[in-house]
């Protein structure tokens, strides 16, 4: 029976990767390039990223730099960033931003707003924990090794960041169970295919740990279950980058954008801010007027 290789280095135990992590740096990159192209494509060239009251940004026409653009300060670098770092660590990282959900109007309670909040702070910890522990797996392990100890700071942290996006999509997909009528499975996977996609991408981390771990034990004995694992993680992680902008889990990157300018633009407040006054009636390119800023 085959064994895969095993090595000891720095007091941790390794077992050699079954997949080259060449071809992992090559999936990595092309996903990088299909993300920006998706970006530019959807969010720009679509104007999702500039979303009202972006919108005058994006519409250089005579009447609206004149009556909107053409006495009004710019935002500046430095205020831009601070907006930038607020909505990271404020909005994002706290998700502070969930403070602002109402219901149909605001006068109507939202009363899973606490558990929302729950569920996406897990989520999004879980993936920067996962984030921190690829980085540190690429920094630390023998190439084409993966470490088995799980005292090893990347195999630690990287656990945790996959306990927090399980429970987060629980607690977020039990929540919106309760709040949705949903009409079949195809209409629970539109409406939340985001928190399914992080259920799976955590669960199937977890079943590719095992994998490995047992690979390492048993060897051939344990090869078609690495192979099922190997797959089962791996079309989850290619699934929530490839079609990431053509879904709707797009809007979060959309409204780090949206808050940052919002932010930007209040420090601009009163007869300086750069949204429509009450007096201007401007259009946009479909002819639709659009509505009055603060």
């Amino acid at each position: 029976m085959h064994k895969p290789e095993i090595i000891q280095q720095g007091g941790y135990t390794y077992v050699e990767s079954p997949v080259d992590w060449f071809a992992i740096d090559v999936l990595a990159v092309i996903t990088v390039i299909w993300i920006i192209a998706t970006l530019w494509y959807k969010g720009v060239r679509q104007f999702n990223l500039m979303r009202y009251p972006q919108m005058q940004m994006m519409i250089p026409y005579a009447k609206w730099e004149t009556g909107l653009l053409s006495n009004k300060p710019p935002m500046g670098a430095g205020r831009v960033i601070s907006a930038f770092f607020k909505t990271i660590f404020v909005d994002v990282l706290a998700m502070n931003i969930l403070k602002c959900e109402y219901g149909r109007s605001e006068k109507e309670v939202v009363r899973t707003r606490g558990a929302k909040r729950a569920a996406k702070l897990l989520m999004v910890w879980g993936f920067v924990f996962a984030a921190i522990s690829t980085t540190l797996a690429y920094l630390t392990f023998p190439h084409n090794y993966i470490v088995l100890d799980f005292t090893h700071p990347a195999r630690a942290i990287g656990m945790l960041g996959g306990v927090f996006m399980v429970v987060g999509a629980l607690i977020w997909l039990s929540v919106r169970y309760k709040e949705a009528n949903y009409r079949g499975i195809w209409d629970l996977i539109g409406a939340d295919y985001l928190p399914l996609m992080v259920l799976l991408l955590g669960l199937s981390g977890f079943v590719l740990q095992a994998a490995i771990l047992a690979w390492a034990i048993a060897g051939d004995a344990a090869y078609p279950f690495l192979v099922f694992a190997t797959h089962f993680h791996a079309i989850p992680v290619a699934l929530f980058f490839w079609a990431f902008f053509w879904t709707k889990a797009d809007h979060i990157i959309y409204r780090i954008f949206w808050r940052i300018y919002e932010y930007a633009d209040k420090d601009l407040a009163g007869a300086n801010t750069r949204l429509p006054p009450t007096t201007l009636k401007p259009l946009n390119k479909t002819g639709k007027e659009i509505q009055p800023g603060y």
